[in-house]
């Protein structure tokens, strides 16, 4: 497990090529050398980063964590669509605005869309979109663990 902010809520910290020029090469070094002992790497970022997903497709990555919902490009249709065969996914539900602004019935309603989404075909591991914050009402963290038993079995 690794783990850098590449994003902001609306693009990358820095222009895409930087990132190619400056971060690609240790970041696919880091990731091929825990591939030399058979160890899967997960990568945490938040933010707008799907204009780097193929750089970490190219550079091996096997898990993407966390999938930001409300940062500008994150569509979890699109990303499943155009890179689920070479990628597996941890996160996804909102901690912005579901967990903490909705009602129990938009968080279950939330994470389902979420499963239906992301869980075929597999490489899905379901989370947040980063940690629970303290302004999160305890029914509705009740409502997530509730949900993630009802929509996430595999099988």
């Amino acid at each position: 497990m690794t783990g850098d902010d590449f994003g902001t809520q609306d693009g990358p910290m820095i222009s895409v090529a930087d990132w190619r020029k400056y971060l690609k090469p240790g970041f696919a070094a880091f990731i091929e050398l825990a591939h030399r002992y058979d160890v899967p790497v997960m990568h945490h970022t938040c933010g707008a980063i799907v204009e780097l997903i193929p750089d970490f497709v190219d550079a091996g990555l096997d898990v993407l964590q966390s999938l930001q919902p409300e940062a500008r490009g994150m569509d979890h249709d699109r990303i499943k669509q155009e890179f689920g065969r070479d990628l597996a996914f941890q996160g996804g539900m909102s901690v912005q605005t579901a967990l903490p602004r909705g009602t129990a019935a938009e968080v279950r309603g939330q994470v389902k869309r979420l499963f239906e989404t992301m869980k075929p075909g597999g490489g899905f591991i379901a989370g947040t979109s980063h940690k629970i914050q303290a302004d999160t009402p305890v029914e509705n963290v009740l409502a997530l663990i509730e949900a993630y038993h009802e929509f996430g079995a595999y099988g």
